[in-house]
C-alpha cells in the first residue's frame, strides 16, 4: 500500500510538471531528484493522527561549501566524468585530458576545445581515485560527439560539446546526473569546481578535487584576457568569470570540461551545473579569475540534442 502511493507521487510530480509546461531539462532534473529520495511515514501516537510524509536523501552530505582545493569523498560527485584517450605508450591505458558531467542516461557535457587532440575513446564515470581499482567505476565507449555549431578551434567562445555514449548508463549512488542551470538569473555567488587537473605539486591529481570558487564581475575577466587572441570579442554574455577571493583557489590544466555546481536544495544532493571548465591563464595566481562557459546559454540546443 505505502509503496503504490510512492509511486502515485511520483507520477502525480511528474504530471503536474508537464501540466505546466517545464522545460525538459526541468522535467528531467525532477526524474533524477526523485531517484535520490527515500520517503517515510510517521504517525503520532494521537486518538486520531495525521500521517506525515517525510523526505530523506540518499547520498553523501559532504558539499558543504583545484589549486588548494580538497580531496572529495567517493559518491560526493557522482555526475563526475573523465574524458579518455588511448595512451600512445600503453594502448592498454588511457590518458584523461578532460573532463565532463554525466546529464543524462547516455548524454556527458564538456568542453568543445577538448578534441583539439582528436577523438577521445572512452568516458570513464564514478572514478574518485585512479589509484584504486574499484567496483564503482565504469568506461563507456562513446558513439558520438557534438561541438556547439558556432565554437571554432582558434578561439575560446561557446566552448561547450555533448558526448553520447554506446549505451545508457546505469544510475547508483557512485553514478548519476546532475540536473542543468537553466536560468540566467544568477541567486548564487558561491560555487564548487571539481576535476583531476593539475595540483600545486603541478601534476595530475589521482583523487578527485572539489575547490570552493566565487563569481566574479565581468570586468575583471575583460581586464585579464584583454588582447589575448582567443578574445578578440572580450567576454561575452554566454561565459562567466569565475576566480576566488582567496588567493591560490582555482582550476588548471586537465579540470577543462569540468563541472562548475552548486547545490540549491537544502540536505539536498542533486548538484546543478552552472557552467564547463573552460580557459584560464596562471593556474592559482592571484584572485586568477578564469573563463566558464554558461551553460543557461546554452540550454536549447542541449535539450534539442539529448532529449529529441
Amino acid at each position: 500500500m505505502i509503496t503504490w502511493f510512492f509511486r502515485a507521487f511520483a507520477f502525480l510530480a511528474l504530471f503536474l510538471s508537464l501540466v505546466q509546461g517545464q522545460r525538459l531539462s526541468k522535467r528531467k532534473c525532477s526524474e533524477f531528484r526523485e531517484q535520490t529520495i527515500q520517503r517515510a511515514q510517521f504517525i503520532y501516537l494521537l486518538p486520531k493522527p495525521d500521517p506525515i510524509l517525510v523526505e530523506i536523501f540518499n547520498c553523501s552530505k559532504t558539499v558543504n561549501l583545484i589549486i588548494n582545493g580538497e580531496d572529495a569523498k567517493p559518491g560526493e560527485f557522482p555526475h563526475q566524468a573523465l574524458i579518455g584517450w588511448r595512451s600512445k605508450t600503453n594502448p592498454r591505458k588511457y590518458d584523461f585530458l578532460c573532463g565532463g558531467s554525466l546529464i543524462s542516461e547516455r548524454f556527458v557535457l564538456t568542453a568543445a576545445h577538448c578534441f583539439i587532440p582528436g577523438r577521445p575513446q572512452i568516458v570513464r564515470l564514478g572514478e574518485n581515485d585512479l589509484t584504486n581499482d574499484n567496483d564503482n567505476q565504469e568506461d563507456y565507449e562513446i558513439e558520438d560527439y557534438t561541438l556547439h555549431p558556432k565554437y571554432k578551434f582558434s578561439a575560446s567562445y561557446h566552448d561547450i560539446a555533448l558526448i553520447k555514449l554506446a549505451e545508457d548508463v546505469t544510475f547508483s549512488f557512485f553514478v548519476r546526473p546532475a540536473c542543468l542551470w537553466d536560468t540566467m538569473a544568477m541567486n548564487v555567488t558561491k560555487v564548487v569546481a571539481t576535476g583531476f587537473g593539475f595540483t600545486e605539486e603541478l601534476k595530475m591529481s589521482d583523487i578527485l578535487q572539489k575547490v570552493p570558487l566565487d563569481l566574479f564581475a565581468k570586468d575583471e575577466c575583460v581586464q585579464q584576457y584583454a588582447g589575448q587572441r582567443k578574445f578578440k570579442q572580450g567576454i561575452i554574455d554566454q561565459q562567466l568569470c569565475i576566480g576566488s577571493e582567496h588567493e591560490e583557489r582555482d582550476t588548471c590544466q586537465g579540470d577543462s570540461g569540468g563541472p562548475v555546481q552548486v547545490i540549491t536544495e537544502t540536505n539536498g544532493c542533486i548538484h546543478h551545473v552552472l557552467a564547463v571548465t573552460s580557459a584560464g591563464s596562471f593556474c592559482g595566481v592571484g584572485r586568477s579569475p578564469a573563463v566558464y562557459t554558461r551553460v543557461a546559454s546554452y540550454i536549447d540546443w542541449i535539450e534539442s540534442i539529448v532529449w529529441k
